[in-house]
């Protein structure tokens, strides 16, 4: 499969006019999300034109947010799969906002299709597209020069977006849903402001008040190690044990010690401390607070 890779800002702009004449084109993302490093990251853009395939990476050093930015206002149409994920991360990251975006999730959904791109492309498109390499569903997309296989994996999901959007659109006009897709669309591209981390701890709405002081001081105190070592937080220490900690606190360092004592190695001398001190000032957050009514 041919490409053309977008490795500067230049290069990016280069492109825009000829993609802006074809008033629409295919778009993807490849990120990382705390699987192999600290934090959320953009790593690969795949583009296909209707004749061309394009990849712009983030990473490399001619790609700046100017050059992002150019791309993401551009006002052609930008056929997607699912792409909330995907915008939330281009916000999170760039604090940029993606324009014109064409959801082809939102279709199959209002036509009663739950599946995944794959069985869409089987579907309509009557495509056999094999079974998906595990691999490359969980590959490292930070690494550079990104493996040749891993670049067409990536590509392979633009390359029948068209396709879809050409036989879906006509079958949402004979349902007659036009209207509800049109809402559902809008829902689907608008930009959520995230929710903090400590939210998404285990049972975080079934908390007391007190328990989510606790919770969101326990993950913080994850968080800040993770950063340090750039690492997932998971390996750090295991998420289960956050709720554990919020709702049960050990009674001294030496029980919490012995709780965390099947935590990697590599981090329990920090890990120890950090969250016996989380403990302690959450403790004299939830006691301020207590004084202050």
């Amino acid at each position: 499969m041919d490409y053309v890779s977008l490795t500067s800002d230049d290069a990016i702009l280069s492109v825009l006019p000829s993609f802006e004449e074809k008033e629409r084109i295919a778009v993807d993302f490849e990120g990382e999300f705390n699987l192999h490093v600290y934090g959320e990251h953009l790593c690969l853009v795949q583009i296909f034109d209707g004749e061309r395939f394009f990849i712009i990476d983030p990473r490399a050093k001619g790609v700046t947010k100017a050059g992002l930015e150019a791309f993401f206002s551009s006002p052609v149409k930008k056929v997607w799969f699912d792409c909330q994920s995907d915008a939330a991360l281009v916000s999170k990251v760039y604090g940029l906002s993606i324009a014109s975006v064409f959801d082809i999730r939102v279709l199959a959904s209002a036509l009663g299709s739950k599946g995944n791109l794959k069985s869409l492309e089987s579907e309509y498109l009557s495509l056999d597209n094999g079974i998906p390499k595990k691999k490359n569903q969980q590959a490292n997309w930070m690494i550079r020069p990104l493996p040749e296989e891993q670049i067409i994996y990536a590509l392979e999901d633009v390359a029948h977006l068209l396709e879809l959007e050409d036989v879906l659109v006509p079958l949402v006009k004979e349902r007659g849903l036009e209207k509800s897709v049109a809402s559902a669309m809008k829902a689907a591209t608008a930009v959520k402001k995230p929710l903090p981390g400590w939210t998404k701890v285990g049972g975080w709405k079934r908390m007391s008040a007190e328990e989510k002081v606790y919770a969101r001081h326990i993950y913080n105190a994850r968080d800040a190690i993770a950063r340090r070592f750039n690492v997932p937080a998971a390996r750090v220490m295991d998420k289960q044990l956050m709720p554990e900690l919020a709702r049960h606190r050990p009674s001294s360092e030496k029980a919490l010690a012995s709780l965390l004592s099947s935590e990697s190695e590599r981090f329990r001398g920090m890990l120890v401390p950090a969250m016996w001190k989380a403990l302690g000032d959450a403790a004299a957050e939830i006691s301020e607070k207590g004084r202050g009514k």
